[in-house]
């Protein structure tokens, strides 16, 4: 397509084109006329080359045209859902609800903060999916914790076909090593996941800034655990941090911007308007109020309590046991050396302090892990009372630091009771949570010897801050695999392990070892096996306490008051969460013994901080409840809707897979379909002539059960982790998702690859796009299929569709028939069952009417021509119907951004009680204020015109992709 063309007075200097084939789709080339050997411009020589090859057989062909059908799309209609339809998921309707609100956005700027355990990785995999369906979206970056950026893609790839590049220093070095220093590794490709850390550092995110320009055009940013960018809160006034600044400065490169966290708000109103500022500057302005009206219409926000209540998806119940150790004696070694902490505590107070609350934390976690902290601690002690002092208490410690104590013991009778030990075990499987790496450490060679297994028996792993991203993900391979085939039972995690790692599959036990003091650590510890798609209908998080120390009643009410709050509220605020810390921050001692514990247990204290936070935040029970109640009915009628029109029936992909399998020589034999159960499990054959080509193997490392280890050769790899089976609907072995089974979607990479054969034979003139067939008809029909494609600036592609165009065939023309009032939907439908009963004639009738074809083609053109315009101008009008109502949209809030900066501005500015920190940041607010009052001005001009350009159609096409003759079955 020719987009722009430069002349002078001699004639055109260069054109601009633009690609419209589907494998390249809006690639930009310059062409320099005077410069070419031959030029010209040309009709579609598609419409004179039908028939030129042998036609199709009945198989083909259905394959042929349910693959053209699956792959059109169009951004018309708003109503309509295409993701869900297209990735490896078991559609839930409440992760459609940020889908929809995504769908009606003028600019997809959204802040999803459901529950732990909701999915909100899948709910952005659909909208992204989405947007790069309608072209909306072309090029996106996700950004998340360097612990889950594995996950990220495994999830990205499997579930949705999206194969996006980790951004790390190897992948840098690798780039640069094979292209040279002087190359942009962002320009690689258009997918790509990068870590916090990495995002903070200028090194690599200054070639990122440098493609993205102000902002780049379809490019999307997926922020996840978003809450690690908002200002850091502080006494009064919260205050930018390093990732604050890093995340602000490129979140503004981009189009669209995805918030994923499920903690989106930390007590100060300032530090939550910044957040929202850097998801919508167009809407938001840091340091200016935000009410729920406003940050309702980008927020998505579901409670796990409340979707048990209204909805059928199963989320398990959590049952809360407390194992309480009530035959420790007094004089027991971690009891005693409690009691001689809180002694030491008084004395480093009086004289300039040590940490306390520190070694406080280790001692209730391990008495080993308090030793070797301590050890460290007293070299850096000067010579006195308190370094003797805790010399001493180091002493007293050692005996008991390598021995078991009555949690580690009690936890091996659990184990032993309900697991198994030595060479017996059942497939049941446990995690097992500690702050501290050295109580991991020690834990797991307690567990050894009082299970009797060998020091490198692998049934127990451990996952830690310094566990490397591929055994990470090897680990949870390994956990959540078939215990028949994989002997890990046992999980030791520090709270490294605590965001983003589902374990669930195949787990319902977890023990905290040791509490910490943020309750919100610990509900995110159990949302490792209390989340979505847990088979179990009930899991267990279990907990000591020693009936003879002190302490541990606090503990015990902190854990009742982090459920409590979960009861109530539905998940810990950060308000409650910062509320509570405080009081712990001099950590126990006998002096706030009694208050803890009286704070803790009070129902006014909770019933303050829930008002504080409904204030900040949430609505009501009643109303939340009433909300969402509306929004599944809505989302409910819609996927019906978008079911009856989008729908991709997994038999039929699996029988278009399984031809287009047959048709490069990698048939599968009966004997590799296991047909026993609801889901066909198909075993693919990587060695088949079919697959020799070594364009394949790559496809078939991402269908392997584990990812490949850092240290192993790909040959070592290949041998020892086998394939996957696959299936085309989720397979399970009761209610749990089988691991050794990849579910395939119409996007799946594998699918794609096979499936291109297919969507190719439009556009190529070498393969097959006609078909002579004998089907239950009583006279030859002749039915032409026509792709009407409309593109906006850039050959964006904003609608495609297949329309057919039926006739009778005579001697020596055809007799085009009325459509009868049937949708081109209708017609095709019932095309395709015509020609699944139908068989191919003798050869020599195939080549008469091949070569009539084109001509046959040629005298319906303008017929198709004029049903392509018919459907071209309601597709106009949607389409400017959607960019006049987004245009408007936006326009209003920007206007209404605009006065309340004003009002803002006008009201009596405050400064008490903010340090020096918080006043500066204060006052740099407020002078951005000015600064954006400025740039709103120009933008209430130009951004809707912006979003009402991009529903324009600037080119169209219409091409044959199809000619199917129907004979009469006594023709031939």
């Amino acid at each position: 397509m020719i987009e722009e063309v430069e002349t002078n007075d001699f004639g055109p200097v260069s054109l601009e084109l633009r690609c419209l084939d589907d494998d390249a789709t809006g690639q930009k080339q310059i062409v320099l006329p005077a410069s070419e050997v031959s030029i010209e411009l040309v009709d579609d020589l598609l419409w004179h080359q039908l028939g030129s090859n042998v036609p199709t057989d009945p198989k083909g062909y259905t394959a042929y045209l349910q693959s053209l059908q699956w792959n059109t799309a169009s951004a018309s209609d708003n109503n309509l859902f295409q993701a869900p339809f297209r990735a490896g998921i078991e559609i839930s309707p409440y992760q459609l609800v940020p889908l929809a609100k995504a769908l009606d956005l003028p600019r997809v700027n959204l802040l999803i903060a459901d529950d732990v355990g909701l999915g909100k990785t899948i709910e952005a995999g659909l909208v992204l999916r989405e947007m790069l369906l309608r072209k909306r979206a072309d090029f996106f970056i996700v950004a998340a914790p360097a612990a889950m950026t594995l996950q990220w893609k495994e999830e990205l790839s499997s579930k949705f076909g999206l194969n996006a590049q980790i951004a790390d220093a190897e992948f840098f070095a690798e780039m640069r090593a094979e292209r040279g220093f002087g190359y942009n590794p962002w320009r690689a490709t258009s997918a790509y996941i990068i870590s916090h850390s990495l995002l903070r550092d200028e090194t690599y995110t200054v070639g990122l800034k440098a493609i993205l320009g102000d902002p780049r055009p379809r490019s999307m940013l997926i922020l996840d655990e978003a809450h690690h960018a908002a200002p850091a809160h502080s006494q009064a006034y919260a205050t930018d941090s390093q990732l604050t600044f890093a995340v602000r400065e490129l979140s503004k490169k981009f189009e669209h911007r995805l918030f994923l966290t499920a903690t989106p708000h930390n007590g100060h109103s300032n530090s939550f308007s910044a957040l929202l500022e850097m998801l919508d500057p167009q809407r938001f302005t840091r340091g200016i109020p935000v009410t729920q009206d406003q940050h309702d219409a980008i927020m998505v926000r579901r409670l796990k309590s409340d979707l048990r209540e209204l909805s059928d998806t199963p989320f398990p119940i959590r049952r809360i046991e407390n194992i309480e150790l009530d035959d420790t004696p007094t004089i027991a070694p971690e009891l005693t050396l409690f009691e001689s902490l809180m002694d030491f505590g008084d004395l480093a107070d009086r004289k300039g302090g040590y940490s306390f609350v520190r070694l406080q934390q280790r001692l209730l976690s391990s008495v080993f892990a308090f030793h070797s902290t301590l050890n460290a601690e007293i070299g850096k002690m000067p010579d006195g009372e308190v370094r003797n002092a805790a010399s001493a208490l180091a002493t007293a410690a050692k005996s008991q630091a390598f021995k078991g104590d009555a949690k580690s013991r009690s936890l091996a009778a659990w184990i032993r009771e309900n697991m198994g030990s030595q060479n017996s075990w059942n497939q049941r499987r446990l995690i097992i949570f500690s702050e501290y790496r050295d109580t991991l450490d020690w834990l797991r060679k307690q567990l050894l010897e009082e299970l009797s297994l060998s020091p490198d028996d692998d049934r127990i792993a451990e996952f830690h801050g310094s566990t490397q991203p591929n055994e990470r993900e090897r680990i949870k391979a390994r956990f959540n695999a078939d215990p028949d085939q994989e002997p890990l039972r046992i999980l030791l995690c520090t709270d490294a392990a605590r965001e983003g790692i589902n374990l669930q599959h195949r787990c319902y036990d977890l023990f905290h070892f040791d509490l910490p003091w943020n309750p919100s650590r610990l509900e995110q510890r159990n949302g490792r096996i209390d989340r979505r798609l847990q088979p179990a209908p009930e899991i267990f998080c279990r907990y000591f306490t020693y009936k003879n120390r002190s302490s541990d009643r606090i503990l015990q009410a902190l854990f009742k008051k982090t459920e409590r709050i979960n009861s109530e509220l539905g998940e810990v605020g950060r308000v409650i969460e910062s509320e509570i810390e405080d009081r712990f921050k001099d950590g126990i001692t006998r002096g706030n013994m009694s208050k803890l514990r009286e704070d803790l247990n009070s129902e006014r204290y909770l019933e303050v901080q829930r008002q504080v936070e409904e204030r900040q935040l949430s609505s009501d029970r009643a109303t939340r409840l009433k909300k969402l109640e509306t929004e599944l009915t809505s989302i409910d009628r819609r996927l019906q809707l978008s079911r009856a029109s989008k729908d991709v029936a997994p038999r039929s992909l699996q029988t278009v897979f399984l031809n287009a399998l047959a048709k490069i020589g990698a048939s599968v034999p009966s004997d590799q379909v296991d047909d026993a159960g609801d889901v066909d499990i198909i075993e693919l054959d990587p060695d088949s002539e079919g697959f020799s080509n070594a364009d394949w193997t790559p496809v078939f490392d991402q269908l392997r059960t584990r990812p490949r280890n850092k240290d192993e050769t790909l040959a070592e790899y290949r041998s020892n982790a086998p394939l996957k089976k696959v299936s085309f609907s989720p397979a399970k072995d009761g209610d749990r998702l089988r691991s050794d089974v990849e579910h395939l979607h119409l996007e799946h990479r594998l699918v794609k690859r096979l499936l291109s054969q297919f969507e190719a034979q439009g556009f190529r003139s070498r393969l097959e796009r006609t078909a002579v067939l004998n089907a239950p008809v009583s006279r030859s029909r002749l039915v032409l299929l026509v792709r009407l494609t409309l593109y906006s600036k850039g050959a964006n592609r904003l609608h495609s569709e297949v329309i057919p165009v039926a006739a009778t065939v005579n001697a020596d023309d055809v007799t085009p028939l009325k459509s009868e009032g049937q949708t081109a939907a209708q017609a095709y439908k019932e095309l395709q069952g015509a020609i699944a009963d139908a068989s191919q004639p003798r050869p020599e009738i195939c080549d008469i009417y091949r070569r009539r074809a084109s001509q046959d083609a040629l005298a319906l053109r303008g017929i198709a021509e004029d049903r392509a315009r018919e459907n071209e101008a309601k597709v106009r009008d949607d389409l400017r119907g959607i960019g006049e109502k987004q245009a408007e949209s936006l326009r209003k809030l920007l206007q209404e951004q605009f006065d309340r900066i004003l009002k803002q501005q006008g009201e009596v500015q405050k400064f008490f009680d903010f340090s020096a920190e918080e006043k500066k940041q204060r006052e740099l607010d407020q002078m951005y204020w000015a600064t954006r009052l400025e740039a709103l001005e120009a933008e209430i001009e130009t951004e809707p015109e912006m979003v009402r350009q991009k529903h324009e159609i600037s080119a169209r096409r219409v091409e044959p992709v199809g000619l199917i003759y129907l004979l009469p079955e006594d023709r031939t």
